[in-house]
């Protein structure tokens, strides 16, 4: 029997099928390590609590120009906006024309949206959990943090740390966060921790059964280190059917403090109105 041709044979067949199923699946390999005992873990759970009252004292809003980058296995695209962000979950965005005049608008607190579409003059509101399931996008992400998720800073609301986990790979630390009162959702959230540098990597959010449905992670920082420095790049993978983001922020400001008003699209009175449940 010629053992050589029959593993050739089995290696042609198994490769390509195990390649498929990475793809489909993702990455196996275990991001941390088993979690800590409580007092192995005091020692980052004092820092991140550190952390969590120096951010109190940082701006709660922020407005940018922000250039936005689609990329899925179908299509990539581009667009240049403006946004704006408030603590803890109100965004805008808005695409102007060249001669500055405002074409599509998009508002969130993290609960409803709000779109205004002037090129077919319509204006669209609906809830923010079912407009993220029809983009294909995990609800978890709609309902977050946003101003922590692109400023790269720690959430908002008080922190139930679960577990203290070390990265697999270094010194830097995974902690696993209860979920916020108003969160809708069995999906659970990291959050990826440097403790040396007292610094959020990102954040990483599993579905009920351990899959990866999203992650956020930052481009390297220019300046001091300052706790309260906005990121500049935020890179958002591992979204359904291998799609991801890229936000580059610019010019950014957070000299302007916004309330939930400045969320509220005015709707001019001949646009045709529609409602998502």
């Amino acid at each position: 029997m010629d053992y050589n041709k029959i593993l050739k044979t089995l290696t042609a067949f198994m490769l390509p099928l195990c390649l498929t199923s990475l793809l489909l699946s993702g990455c196996s390999t275990k991001r941390w390590s088993e979690p800590l005992t409580e007092e192995e873990g005091s020692e980052i759970s004092s820092i991140i609590s550190k952390m969590h009252d120096q951010e109190k004292s940082c701006p709660d809003s922020l407005d940018a120009n922000a250039k936005i980058f689609f990329r899925s296995p179908a299509s990539n695209s581009g667009i240049t906006s403006y946004v704006q962000l408030h603590s803890p979950s109100f965004v805008k965005f808005i695409i102007t024309n060249p001669l500055g005049m405002m074409m599509y608008a998009f508002t969130s607190d993290g609960t409803s949206f709000q779109i205004l579409d002037s090129v077919s003059q319509l204006h669209i509101r609906g809830n923010v959990r079912t407009f993220a399931i029809r983009k294909r996008m995990p609800p978890v992400l709609g309902e977050g943090e946003w101003f922590s998720y692109l400023t790269g800073r720690l959430p908002s609301y008080p922190l139930n740390i679960q577990t203290v986990s070390m990265d697999s790979t270094d010194t830097t630390a995974w902690i696993h966060l209860a979920q916020s009162k108003a969160g809708t959702t069995d999906d659970s959230r990291w959050v990826h921790i440097d403790p040396e540098r007292h610094k959020v990597l990102g954040y990483l959010f599993l579905d009920a059964s351990g899959k990866t449905i999203a992650e956020i992670s930052y481009g390297e920082q220019k300046g001091t280190g300052d706790i309260c420095q906005p990121r500049e790049k935020i890179y958002i993978t591992d979204l359904p059917w291998g799609s991801e983001i890229q936000i580059d922020l610019q010019d950014i400001s957070t000299e302007t403090q916004f309330n939930q008003s400045d969320f509220i699209l005015p709707v001019p009175a001949d646009y045709h109105k529609q409602l998502q449940p």
